[in-house]
């Protein structure tokens, strides 16, 4: 008999839970716990990396202001240019 199934009493008209041991009940009490802890640390990860995708987004776009000396699209290329 598997300890995860229910078990029947009295002759097979009532169910009830498997009462585990302790040990068995701590197992499972773990991997529940297990679990949470897993997508807790999964929501604060993505929340962690969009706020920063946030405010780089928010300092880029307000904050930032590009160096024109060392802009790249001022070289022309002088191949597609006769001459």
């Amino acid at each position: 008999m598997r300890g995860d199934k229910p078990v029947r009493t009295n002759g097979g008209a009532e169910t009830r839970r498997p009462s585990y041991p302790g040990d068995q009940r701590v197992k499972h009490a773990k991997r529940a716990t297990k679990i949470w802890v897993k997508v807790a640390m999964g929501i604060a990860y993505f929340l962690c990396v969009s706020v920063a995708a946030f405010f780089l987004a928010i300092y880029y776009v307000f904050f930032w202001k590009p160096d024109p000396s060392s802009n790249a699209t001022n070289i022309i290329n002088r191949s597609c240019h006769p001459g």
